[in-house]
């Protein structure tokens, strides 16, 4: 009150100071005297006091209402509105004095309220005629009334006066107009600005005075009139519409007084003698247009004050020629107009203004207007290189505040959003880039010109582009025709501005010239709109021009998309012909982890991604509606295939704009033409579902209803035909005659069945017990000397580090050393040349004990020149009998053949000309489908449409038949195969990982994706595709195998349908003095500078690892990158790997398990952050925190050379990790020691070989991985004074857990309690050193069916089971134990199928219980003593006497030691 009670007794003087004090000294006296009065009563009676506050804002109000009246002239008095005023005025004048003078008198409140009462009554009479008058003057602006506003002394009383009633009225008037508080603001802010410019051109301030002496004038209106209807609630929309016009007056509006403004600030008239006043004044107007003073308005307006001093050094430089800038300054105009359109939001006290949409659309249309000048002035000033320098280093400092300013905004309904960052950014680069060209005179001053010109084109062709955009969202009502225009000239102004975005090669010129025209041509009809209010009519009158506009930019256009469309073409051709669903899954999660991004290069496109999410959506779920019929229909399959294909391509682009260093300027075009395919696919889809097959589609996608098939797994040795005269006659050779070293080989073409043959004799029990050692190789058609080695030392004796780091030389001699003075047979499988024979036969000692080796080949000539001594034998043909016999136990087994399919079904053993691997694949086929005679005879036709006579080329007839026959998503999953060495176990887990992160298995919802991946395996070895090789203990499959000839179909299909692409060595790069070993790279190399560049998705490379790393390959559309090193040996050498993270940015899998990359986690990798599935190996003892930068990984495989490897506590937060093992063995770094913060649960699944410690820490990650069904980990004490130093972990809440491998690396052996999961199936256990009666704890799970105990995990020399334990136990091995006796019955094992017992070399017998056994089918003795095996070959016998086939396998090579 006290400041209030000064500026009204300023306000006051001041007016009776001014010239026309008599018009007014009633109403100033009485404000004076009210205000006086007020204060008196304010503290005593606070009731009275309002009342004088109502009186004195009604005197206040008539104080205004004179000073205008007063001002008119006398034609103005006699118009309409001006008539009898005179005559109010006085009355009014009356009325006051009377209602004062009973104030004055008055003892009591309600004395003043009668006063004031009266007075009231008197004004309300007189307010139609106030009103109407105030109108009058409010609304015509050639009123002499205005001018007298243009007098500074005038201005100010005139002004103060106003601003006093608007606080006086701000508590009363709230109600009916919430903003009154914000024009209070803003009538401050305007007349701070109008003083603060008091000493500029005097010219320029009355002009200025009299244009806002309007917006005063309006504002006293509007202030009387919410007075009088401020108990009138229906006036209340009518006063905020009003309000919201008025505060639009306060700002400036219009391009004349925005030029006003501008000019004032120029001290060009000589009224300023002082160097910098400008400054200052530029400054106050800032400070006028924005008054908040706010840190996220700092940059905004200093952006704003660079433009408004370009402005003003137009009107005052000689420096611009006025042609040139003409239409720059023009926008500027435009721009602070459009600001001052924001009305009372800028001066909004809840500061909500800087988050409207339309907000930041004015600041990214001012940013561009700021590259605009920045080029000019590069353009104008570029005799001054250091200010160039100087222009071009803050311009590109500045940028960073867009980028972040931009990742803040907010989304608007916009066609182009957020589009300017990506365009302006290049700009400071290419400015740079040619002014250090021009500063080293490699370019004329000319081309200086020219670059900067065609950067500044582009600018103005962007602009156009947003106005354009603007034109439709803000004029809806323009005509249908205007509007398909302006559509039509704003998508090729699209198309242009990409192709003028740049950077183009040589051969993308050729229509530079005819672009930048029609750009101009563009940019020239912006500007004609610009110089004129857009409305409808000057649409209307601009019209005439589009046409033309719109079919010059379509001739250029067309020419432009024949420029990009060959990339597009390119690409395309490359991508697979066939996918898994699973990709398109993983692409829509990762599109709609892109949409939430604010990464400034996908900001431009992030509408176009929102549609591209949409389509392909809707897509996938069509693919959902006809899973199980395209198979069966071309245009079902057709359509299919097209979204697949156009998913590919999405997917290409989204990573491009997203990785953002690979953007050409054509992809924002190719993802427009995207997005418009997409919906045309679409439409197709629901048209040929539609009236083709009565399928409708819905927008939602449903899970993949495709399940693994339970198809049975073969046993290892197939059915085949029993040629038992040809296997008996290679007994007979091998075991009889002399007994000096015999050779012998079987000769036949691919698919005869050579390998089985020598598979059945190798496992014949005659043979197992005649030779002392056996061994088994597979050669193939490329192998490695060093590889074969080691493969068969494996069979012979454990391969320790000391072995596997021995030099080839070394190798030969252990060979030559294990088999010496022993019987052995080796097997020498898939021989193709007799440089093999040479490099191996020194291996063998000839010791007259009667050894063998047993070659098999496809060629007679590499046999006769191994076989010297001998005829090599050729394998037969089946017969047709032995053909369709062969058939009929694939498919029936025991059964008998339906009589209705025998005719048809010889017929089609009989097209397989006696080639047992065309039966077996013939057979597959027919077992997946109906067993009728139709379709039987389908298959006969196919096989027999095949002409070839050949039966190598018939065979592979046959199996290409059966791999058309696989459903669609079984195709995939079996080329696949292919990735993995030829004649090589393929491990089935990782085979199931990689097609998880290939996207070829779809998440069911209905099993898990391991089991699915198992069933896709079930079926392709049910269809005899695959083989089993290796059997898990429970049953399923550890490892499985395909045939040479399945491979090589593999391959060429694979390459036929772009799903892979495969890179056999690279011998033909390097000379021959580059042999294959592991000694790195030659320092002194010079790489090469052009690489081989792979265009496909997929890519297998197979080669020695010094080639693949000096050969530096790269694929920028490659997203499978696999490596596989020609030798087994030991990655001794380290290898500089940082190329592929450079080459191959697209990756989702990358597998380098078998290249050592040195001694740290490469830091590279962690910019693929697509990957799904990563396998590395070296010598590192750490993985980074950063890991968990890929969030899309789901299986990650470490190989730590050196053993430990320390896992950071942040690869914990990795939420889509399925899978993590790392070799040798993990240590788990906790988080601050022990303490750790819960958070949600991992969706881990299988983990080896974290190092476990009893501990909350440990406790606290065991349980976030609640889903984990399979660990493999070691245990050691944690010496404390606990006295739990030697406590297992608590595991029983792993409630999903069904195999734990646990080994304990503890110095001491104490008491180990266990805790394990009730649903625990496998369990292995190593090094306890336990007694045997803690095994109990173990023998009390109820679901256990495997049980391994290794390696001294009890100690003892008699276990004595007990009864009640062990109830489901199937699988028993018991493998480097000291136990000497076992006393056990079949009732202690009542489920017991499969016994392995090795290196128990104090162990005399098995438990002669077990001869009562009806379930035990398997036991196996390795490295044991022959009173062991005497005991089993008892067991044997006795079980046969049962009727029982108990199968005994014996390793006689370490027998009696």
């Amino acid at each position: 009150m006290e400041f209030f009670g000064k500026l009204v007794k300023s306000t006051i003087q001041k007016a009776v100071q001014s010239v026309n004090r008599t018009s007014t000294d009633v109403f100033d006296s009485l404000c004076e005297e009210l205000y006086q009065l007020e204060q008196r009563y304010y503290d005593r009676d606070r009731d009275a006091a309002d009342q004088i506050r109502i009186l004195e804002i009604e005197a206040g109000l008539m104080r205004m209402f004179q000073m205008l009246v007063t001002n008119w002239d006398d034609a103005d008095k006699q118009r309409g509105a001006g008539q009898g005023l005179g005559s109010v005025v006085r009355d009014l004048e009356v009325a006051f004095k009377k209602a004062m003078n009973d104030v004055r008198i008055a003892a009591r409140e309600e004395v003043i309220v009668v006063a004031i009462s009266k007075l009231e009554l008197k004004h309300m009479c007189s307010s139609p005629q106030v009103e109407a008058a105030y109108e009058y003057v409010a609304s015509n602006y050639s009123l002499r009334s205005h001018d007298f506003l243009s007098n500074y002394d005038n201005w100010y009383n005139f002004f103060n006066c106003l601003r006093i009633i608007v606080w006086r009225q701000i508590d009363l008037l709230s109600h009916i107009c919430p903003q009154f508080g914000t024009m209070y603001d803003m009538l401050e802010c305007l007349g701070t600005y109008v003083e603060k410019m008091r000493y500029s051109c005097p010219n320029l301030q009355i002009k200025l005075r009299t244009h806002f002496g309007g917006a005063l004038v309006r504002t006293a209106h509007f202030s009387y009139l919410c007075w009088i209807h401020r108990m009138h609630e229906d006036k209340k929309r009518q006063m905020i519409i009003m309000l919201s016009d008025l505060l639009k007056a306060f700002k400036p509006n219009t391009p004349q007084v925005t030029e006003l403004c501008i000019k004032l600030t120029s001290d060009h008239c000589s009224c300023h003698s002082e160097p910098y006043a400008y400054v200052y004044l530029v400054e106050k107007f800032i400070g006028f247009l924005i008054p908040k003073e706010c840190s996220r308005l700092q940059t905004f307006c200093k952006r704003l004050k660079d433009l408004v001093f370009f402005a003003r050094s137009i009107y005052v430089s000689d420096l611009y020629r006025a042609d040139d800038v003409k239409l720059t300054l023009m926008e500027i105009k435009a721009t602070i107009i459009e600001l001052g359109s924001f009305g009372y939001s800028v001066h909004d006290r809840e500061e909500t203004w800087d988050t409207d949409p339309a907000f930041f659309r004015l600041v990214e249309k001012m940013e561009l207007l700021r590259v605009e000048v920045f080029l000019i002035r590069l353009l104008n000033q570029k005799g001054s290189l250091k200010f160039l320098e100087r222009q071009i280093d803050s311009f590109h400092n500045e940028l960073e505040y867009f980028r972040d300013y931009q990742r803040n905004a907010p989304v608007a309904k916009t066609k182009v959003p957020k589009l300017i960052w990506l365009h302006i950014r290049p700009v400071a680069g290419e400015a740079g880039s040619v002014y250090r060209s021009f500063l080293a005179k490699s370019i004329t001053e000319d081309k200086f010109t020219d670059e900067l010109l065609k950067l500044l084109e582009k600018i103005k062709l962007l602009k156009t582009e947003v106005l354009f955009e603007e034109l439709l969202s803000r004029h809806p009502s323009l005509t249908d025709n205007v509007k398909r225009q302006i559509n039509s000239l704003g998508h090729w102004l699209v198309v242009s501005r990409t192709y003028l975005m740049g950077p183009l090669e040589e051969n993308e010129k050729s229509i530079l010239t005819q672009v930048e025209s029609v750009a101009r041509d563009a940019a020239c009809f912006y500007y004609s709109l610009l110089e004129n209010e857009i409305t409808e009519e000057t649409m209307r009158e601009f019209s005439h021009l589009l046409p033309e506009l719109v079919d010059k930019m379509k001739v250029v256009n067309a020419e432009i998309k024949e420029i990009y469309l060959p990339h597009r073409r390119s690409l395309r051709s490359n991508f697979p012909k066939m996918e898994g669903l699973g990709s398109i899954d993983f692409f829509l999660v990762d599109l709609l982890e892109q949409l939430k991004s604010k990464a400034g290069s996908v900001l431009s496109v992030k509408h176009k991604f929102h549609v591209v999410h949409r389509e392909i959506k809707f897509l996938r779920s069509f693919l959902t509606n006809i899973e199980e019929k395209y198979d069966k229909h071309q245009d079902l399959k057709s359509v299919a295939s097209s979204i697949v294909q156009v998913t590919l391509e999405a997917e290409y682009l989204i990573d491009s704009f997203v990785a953002g260093d690979s953007l050409r300027w054509y992809h924002p075009l190719w993802l427009s033409d995207l997005v418009e395919d997409l919906k045309l696919i679409k439409l197709q889809a629901r048209k040929t579902c539609k009236n083709a097959h009565g399928i409708n589609i819905h927008n939602v996608p449903t899970a993949s209803t495709m399940v693994s098939s339970q198809a049975e797994i073969r046993k290892i040795d197939e059915v085949v035909i029993d040629l038992a005269d040809e296997k008996k006659l290679f007994i007979d050779r091998l075991i009889a005659g002399s007994g000096k070293l015999g050779v012998f080989s079987v000769v036949g073409m691919a698919g005869l069945g050579k390998t089985t043959l020598a598979r059945r004799v190798y496992d014949d029990p005659s043979v197992t017990d005649h030779f002392h050692v056996q061994a088994w190789c597979c050669i193939s058609q490329t192998y490695q000397k060093r590889e074969l080695l080691l493969q068969i030392l494996r069979n012979i004796v454990e391969l320790t580090d000391d072995v596997l780091e021995m030099s080839d030389e070394d190798l030969v001699m252990k060979l030559y050393q294990c088999l010496k003075s022993y019987r052995y047979l080796v097997v020498m499988d898939d021989m193709w040349s007799i440089e093999a024979w040479n490099d191996f036969k020194i291996s063998f000692p000839n010791d007259n004990n009667g050894s063998r080796i047993l070659i098999t080949t496809r060629h007679s000539d590499v046999a006769a020149e191994v076989q010297v001594d001998g005829t090599p034998h050729p394998l037969r043909l089946l017969s047709d009998d032995e053909s369709w016999e062969l058939l009929q136990k694939k498919l029936f087994d025991t059964k008998e053949c339906p009589i209705e399919l025998m005719v048809v079904g010889k017929q089609i053993a009989e097209s397989c000309k006696g080639l047992p691997l065309a039966v077996v694949a013939i057979a597959g086929l027919l077992e997946k489908t109906d067993m009728i005679p139709d379709r039987w005879k389908q298959v006969s036709e196919s096989i027999c449409s095949q002409i070839a006579d050949d039966p190598e080329r018939r065979c592979m007839d046959i199996l290409e038949l059966s791999y058309r026959y696989l459903p669609n998503y079984l195709k995939p999953c079996f080329l696949y195969i292919a990735v993995f060495l030829e004649d090589k176990d393929i491990p089935v887990r990782k085979l199931a990982w990689l097609w998880r992160a290939e996207g070829f298995i779809t998440d069911s919802g209905v099993e898990s994706i391991e089991d699915i991946a198992e069933g896709y395996l079930r079926n392709l070895i049910g269809r005899s595709l695959v083989m089993p090789s290796k059997r898990r203990s429970r049953g399923g499959m550890k490892t499985c195998r395909v045939h040479d000839m399945l491979r090589t179909l593999c391959i060429r299909k694979s390459e036929e349908e772009n799903l892979l692409q495969f890179q056999n060595g690279y011998d033909e790069l390097f000379d021959s003095s580059h042999e294959d070993i592991d000694y790195g790279v030659d320092p002194n190399y010079i790489y090469p500078k052009n690489t081989i560049k792979y265009q496909k998705r997929r890519l297998s490379i197979f080669s020695k690892r010094h080639h693949f790393t000096m050969s530096r390959p790269s694929g920028p559309f490659v997203r499978t990158l696999l490596y596989s090193a020609t030798s087994d040996m030991y990655p001794r050498c380290p290898y500089d790997i940082s190329f592929i993270f450079d080459n191959f940015e697209l990756l989702r899998v990358l597998d380098l398990e078998c290249i050592n990359m040195g001694n740290s986690f490469p830091t590279g990798v962690l910019v693929l952050v697509g990957l799904r599935f990563l396998a590395l190996c070296g010598d590192i003892d750490s993985i980074p925190a950063s890991i968990n930068y890929l969030r899309n990984l789901e299986t990650l495989l470490v190989k730590g050379l050196k053993g430990k490897v320390s896992l950071p506590y942040a690869i914990w937060s990795m939420e889509k990790l399925r899978h993590l093992h790392i070799k040798n063995y993990a240590v788990i770094t906790l988080e601050d020691g022990e303490s750790t913060v819960f958070t949600p649960i991992l969706n881990l699944v299988s983990l080896s070989s974290p190092y476990l410690f009893c501990g909350k820490g440990t406790e606290n990650i065991m349980r976030r991985l609640l889903k984990l069904r399979k660990m493999r980990c070691l245990f050691s004490e944690l010496p404390d004074d606990t006295g739990k130093c030697n406590q297992f972990p608590i595991l029983n809440f792993l409630t999903e857990l069904e195999s734990l491998n646990v080994l304990y690396s503890g110095r001491i052996a104490l008491s180990c309690n266990f805790d394990f999961p009730l649903n625990l199936r496998k369990l292995t256990v190593s090094k306890f050193r336990l007694p045997w009666d803690c095994i109990s704890e173990i023998g009390r799970l109820p679901n256990l069916e495997v049980l391994k105990l290794l390696s001294k995990a009890f100690e003892g020399k008699v276990w004595e089971m007990k009864e009640g334990e062990f109830l489901k136990l199937k699988f028993l091995k018991l493998d480097s134990l000291n136990i000497a006796e076992w006393n056990a019955c079949s009732d202690h094992l009542p489920q017991l199928v499969h016994l392995i017992l090795r290196s128990c070399r104090e162990l005399k017998e098995v438990p002669s219980g077990f001869g009562d056994s009806s379930t035990l089918e398997m036991i196996e003795v390795q490295f044991c003593t022959s009173s062991l095996v005497e005991s089993v070959r008892q067991l044997q016998q006795e079980q046969l006497d049962m009727g029982n086939e108990l199968k005994v396998i014996v390793d006689r090579s370490d027998l009696d030691f």
